[in-house]
């Protein structure tokens, strides 16, 4: 559990530091943890549990701010998350929204939305470095 506390708190950190004026974002991603996963948590329930935290830590974050925070909380539980960013492939109505989400080894993680289907990613970063 311990582990899981320091995680978020560095996902909390790492939130509060991507802030910028104006609504943008400066990502410079904490790096995987190497082997430090918990493989007997899965990420189903590290996703879970990191959820838990943030709504202690930061109370109820809008969708980008909440895949930030569990992208990040699972890069340092040693997860190799990545964050993404759509744009509404054919909006009900104009001028269309954008979503976030995170995956871990190519399963969105963070929602139950069709995300793939119904946005067209914008943005993709594993922390390396962003891919349009």
């Amino acid at each position: 559990m311990l582990r899981l506390w320091k995680a978020a708190h560095t996902a909390q950190e790492f939130v509060q530091s991507a802030r910028r004026d104006g609504g943008t974002y400066k990502l410079e991603w904490p790096p995987v943890r190497e082997g430090f996963a918990i493989q007997a948590m899965g990420v189903p329930l590290a996703v879970a549990r990191l959820r838990m935290a943030e709504r202690l830590l930061m109370g109820f974050l809008d969708p980008v701010e909440d895949a930030l925070f569990v992208a990040a909380g699972l890069r340092a539980l040693g997860y190799p998350a990545s964050f993404h960013l759509g744009r509404e492939a054919a909006p009900v109505v104009a001028p269309g929204g954008f979503y976030a989400w995170a995956q871990c080894d190519g399963a969105v993680v963070t929602t139950s939305l069709p995300v793939r289907e119904e946005y067209t990613e914008v943005l993709r970063t594993d922390g390396r470095k962003a891919a349009c």
